[in-house]
């Protein structure tokens, strides 16, 4: 199996307001993403990192829900979510698939395994991007 990382899109609604203090920012939880706008504003709060630095324990596989808000408008429906190993100076892309925007802001339900090449104890950097323009980001370290 040479990649093993799905991606289910949700609908996400979420006020300009919170779209605003989190733009470029990725929020991971294993929670289940709220689709009431209170409700998100709420989980958002909860789970947000400040320092934008997150660990998911564990695994494999890791499974996780990410909510990414764009600093912009991508000016097309897709992003790539792209995942590259935080030591690499290059940020050279392990993985990217494309994920759907809606109103600046990604949900994506991600699994990641070792079976797909990701690492136990290593940091990933995570990327919205549009070419080659980064609207969001986190890092995530995988543990056991």
């Amino acid at each position: 199996m040479i990649v093993v990382l799905v991606a289910l899109v949700g609908q996400a609604r979420a006020d300009d307001k919170v779209v605003r203090q989190y733009a470029g920012k990725i929020v991971i939880s294993p929670d289940p993403i709220p689709t009431d706008a209170a409700e998100l504003a709420t989980f958002v709060k909860l789970n947000a990192a400040k320092d934008g630095r997150y660990e998911l324990i564990k695994g494999s596989p890791w499974k996780f829900n990410l909510l990414g808000f764009l600093t912009k408008d991508p000016g097309a429906p897709e992003v790539a979510l792209v995942f590259s190993d935080l030591a690499d100076p290059k940020l050279v892309p392990i993985h990217s698939m494309q994920v759907a925007v809606t109103r600046r802001i990604v949900n994506v339900n991600a699994k990641v395994t070792t079976a797909a090449g990701f690492e136990v104890g290593k940091t990933y950097l995570l990327r919205l991007m549009r070419n080659k323009v980064v609207l969001a980001r986190a890092e995530l370290t995988l543990r056991d």
